[in-house]
């Protein structure tokens, strides 16, 4: 009788425990690949304009277009983000005349600054190219006002011409 027993709370014990190892092994396959899944598609990189213009306005459409939505970590201000708070990067090259006359609108609503912009690795190759020369793989140009790009929720941010470019990097975010 007591050896029946004992055999019936072994069988009991490795079907309680198979039953927790083979569901820890499937949420934890899962779970990483749903991350993996959601991290990639929010740090893909998209160059399609009529995307952008989905969620920022463009005041003139570009010629070339590289962006990217990031989720955000810690704020300079070192608030904690929610869970709508986001940062919206974007490569845009402009005609030389559209890009004279964003400058122009923007200089309106601040006066430029100057700005060091560190190359990303999702960044066009003229840039790349471009901040190789400076030795520390930055780029230099003025910062300026980014209103005329703000769409909901994005209500922040800069916009940077590249020095000697049509090229401009814009940094929004949304808070």
């Amino acid at each position: 009788m007591q050896s029946t027993l004992r055999i019936i709370i072994a069988l009991l014990l490795a079907a309680i425990l198979a039953a927790c190892s083979s569901g820890d092994s499937q949420s934890s396959n899962s779970n990483p690949a749903n991350q993996a899944a959601a991290t990639s598609n929010s740090n893909s990189v998209k160059n399609n304009a009529d995307e952008l213009e989905m969620l920022i306005r463009l005041p003139f459409p570009p010629e070339d277009v590289d962006f990217r939505e990031d989720a955000l970590g810690k704020t300079n201000n070192d608030r904690v983000p929610g869970p709508s708070d986001k940062k919206l990067a974007a490569v845009l090259l402009f005609k030389k005349e559209d890009a004279d006359k964003i400058v122009a609108q923007a200089e309106k609503y601040k006066a430029p600054t100057p700005e060091t912009i560190n190359t990303e690795s999702w960044f066009p190759n003229e840039l790349t190219a471009q901040s190789q020369t400076s030795g520390d793989k930055s780029l230099k140009g003025l910062s300026y006002a980014a209103n005329d790009f703000y769409n909901a929720p994005y209500s922040d941010g800069k916009l940077t011409r590249i020095e000697g470019t049509d090229y401009f990097v814009l940094e929004l975010f949304a808070r």
